[in-house]
Parts: C-alpha cells; structure tokens; sequence
C-alpha cells in the first residue's frame, strides 16, 4: 500500500519482462479533502442567503479574504434542504492555489465543523511531514457513526504506506464496511475497505478475499492486489500457499496479473510479519525454480538486481539463491 494502500499504490518496474500497468490500486486516487486544503490558496466555508437562496453569498474566510471570495457554484435542492437544518450549516470551499477554480469539499454540519477546527489547527505540521501524526488523528476518526466523518477517515487511511497502515492497530467494524464495500458513489474507498478487512478477526471472510482475488485475475482487474494482500493478512502462510498453488502456477493467468500477485507479495514481504515473509520467500522461491517468468518478476519486484540479460537458467538459480538467503528487504 505505498499510496496511494490504508494503504497503497504499488506500481511494478518491469525490467525482465514487458512494462505493464501493474498499479497496486489499479485506479487514480481522488485528492482527500486534507490535501485540497493544503494546496489551496482560500478556505471558506459559505451558505446561501435567504434572498439568493441559488447562490452561495454568505460567505466565512478561514483562509483567505472572504470579500475576494466569489463562489461560481449555484446551491442545489439538496444543498438548500442541508440549510434548512440548521441556521450554522455551511458547504466548505477551498480555492486551488494552481488552478484558481473553488472545489467543493463537504458539507459542514456541526460534528464535521468540531473535526475542521481539528484539521486546520494541524494542517501546517501536517503539510511540513507529520504524517505520524496524522495517520493517528484520522485513525481515531475510523469509528465517528457520521458517514462523512467515516468516509474522510477512510480516504486518509488510504494514503498510508502498508507498514504504518498495520501499524496502526485498528479496530475494524466488520459488518460497517461490508455494508458499503460496493457502494457504487464511494468504489474509491473499496481498496481500503477491503484492507481494512484484512485486519478483521472475524471469522469467515477467507471466501469472499479468494473470490475478489480470482475475479480479478480473471480479468486482470483493478482489484487484484488489495484482496490479495488482505488475503495474506488475514490468513497468513495459508494464504501464500493458495495463492502460489491457485494462481502463481496457473498458466492461464495473465502476465499483468501475475506482476501484480508477485508486487503484492514483495509489498507484504516487507511489511508484514516474519512468519508471512518466510512464506512468501519459500513458495516463490519453489516456483521461480522451475518458471522464468516468476523469477523474472521477483527479481524485478523483490529489487534482486540481477541483470535481466544474463543466460536465463543463470538468472533463475541466481533469484533463488538471493531469495532464499534472505530476509526483509
């Protein structure tokens, strides 16, 4: 999960086979509402007035000069019935400092204005590098029953590195992400979703990680790495067999595919347990041994450095030496 996984875009360096688009993720993450507000040049939040009930002319400077502020968007039904709650509820805006356009961010009710005042009291550090930090402020966020606090946590999670998203100690809502992990409005946030799952102690979801895998083998889908890697995490050495014994093997599954399985694995490799890694080293290893393709890809994956133009038979016993001699990476 290395962003853009909780977790984590992985893309593949293919040097010993050819160049392919192996995206951990598979999808081009949507900026979260924290780096819309670290690269803006004005914040604002605004609502309509009861005379320009289409316009948003009530405007509040967080950042900015709220007299410069003209927001172009025009106030739908569905933002007018927002206002109607309450006479403090707002839409917050924030001003691209590239671009100069106004992007709408969120509605801004009161559980979301106590979570701004948060944000923007730590935006500075945040933007410095304090990512540490921050992980740990939007962790907390994880179990808010608002759904757009919920969400904004999510979206965050998902920009972590997949060692300091595990790190984190999360304590997942099985039957919350399930219910929205197809939410078609949010297929952004499946990713994470399904990470999150790979943290779960509930028993029973070994079927639906083996199903998202084989789906997305089968059509080389955007899915492919996170259920694999929630896979490995909620099932260990076990997993790594399947996966190896289901997949790795297969002669049917595509050359993309099989970059991203071998990505995943390295990814896990280096930041999951010991007892994982061993497993990982130990199954690719069988297989690299008798497949050049795999050995092509681990060496690749794995940053081996073994020059891809060398004799073949020489590369692969060369991959599995190093591979089986080793630790983490």
């Amino acid at each position: 999960m290395v962003r853009y996984l909780v977790v984590i875009t992985f893309i593949a360096a293919m040097a010993a086979a050819p160049v392919l688009s192996c995206a951990f993720h598979g999808y081009t993450p949507i900026p979260t509402m924290v780096e819309r507000l670290m690269s803006s040049s004005s914040i604002v939040l605004a609502r309509s007035h009861a005379e320009t009930p289409f316009r948003f002319t009530d405007v509040r400077a967080l950042r900015g000069a709220a007299g410069e502020a003209v927001i172009p968007h025009m106030v739908d039904s569905k933002t007018r019935a927002f206002f109607e709650k309450s006479p403090e509820a707002r839409v917050l805006f924030a001003k691209d400092s590239q671009t100069g356009a106004w992007v709408r961010l969120v509605n801004v009710d009161q559980d979301m204005h106590r979570v701004l005042r948060q944000i923007l009291a730590h935006l500075v550090e945040w933007k410095e590098g304090d990512t540490a930090g921050r992980a740990e402020f939007f962790a907390a966020l994880l179990d808010e029953e608002d759904p757009e606090l919920h969400n904004l946590a999510l979206g965050e999670l998902d920009l972590l590195d997949y060692s300091t998203f595990r790190k984190l100690g999360l304590q997942v809502d099985t039957k919350r992400i399930l219910s929205r992990i197809h939410v078609v409005g949010e297929a952004n946030l499946k990713p994470v979703r399904v990470l999150l799952l790979g943290l779960s102690e509930e028993v029973g979801l070994r079927a639906f990680f083996q199903e998202g895998v084989r789906a997305n083998a089968r059509s080389d889908g955007p899915m492919l790495g996170a259920y694999a890697i929630a896979l490995m995490e909620y099932e260990g050495r076990a997993a790594v067999d399947w996966l190896v014994r289901t997949l790795l093997t297969n002669q049917e599954v595509s050359a993309q595919a099989l970059s991203v399985l071998v990505g995943t694995m390295a990814l896990h490799h280096g930041a999951g347990s010991e007892e994982v890694g061993a497993a990982i080293r130990e199954n690719l290893a069988r297989v690299a041994i008798v497949d050049a393709r795999i050995s092509g890809l681990v060496n690749s994956h794995f940053a081996l450095g073994i020059d891809p133009k060398i004799s073949p038979h020489f590369m692969t016993l060369e991959t599995v030496s190093r591979l089986a001699g080793s630790n983490k990476f």
